[in-house]
């Protein structure tokens, strides 16, 4: 009995450290982040010039869309639509993309943000049917 018990304890010792998350890297560098986004009228669709800094081991962007609600004037469901993997050549670069507001007389609205080789992550920026860019 006492054996099973030892056994059962170091087991416990072993699987239970109470840590139940991926480690995350230290990181002295700074966080990701969009510094400009231009958006260019190229009818029907819109090119996007982004320009983005910081981030440790390189730097990309994650791209979401969500299709516009004709009764809320509100976006529906956020669904990943594109992404540029960090790469350390991104940093300070103008990076291209084509997108579509109008598709099929559906209104589209897309979120964009900066990721780092690290994965951390940079805030969210609208881009609505104004052609604007929001925080």
């Amino acid at each position: 009995m006492r054996k099973f018990l030892l056994l059962c304890l170091t087991i416990l010792m072993v699987t239970g450290c109470g840590r139940k998350e991926p480690p995350q890297a230290t990181v002295e560098a700074n966080p990701p982040e969009i510094a400009s986004i231009q958006v260019i009228d190229a009818d029907p669709s819109k090119q996007l010039k982004i320009r983005l800094e910081g981030g440790a081991g390189g730097v990309g962007y994650q791209m979401d869309r969500a299709e516009m609600d004709p009764y809320c004037k509100c976006p529906s469901t956020w669904l990943r639509y594109y992404e540029e993997y960090p790469l350390p050549r991104n940093n300070s670069k103008a990076l291209q993309k084509m997108i579509r507001l109008e598709v099929g007389g559906h209104d589209f609205v897309y979120r964009i943000r900066a990721i780092d080789a690290a994965g951390r992550l940079g805030a969210w920026r609208t881009l609505s049917l104004q052609n604007s860019a929001k925080e």
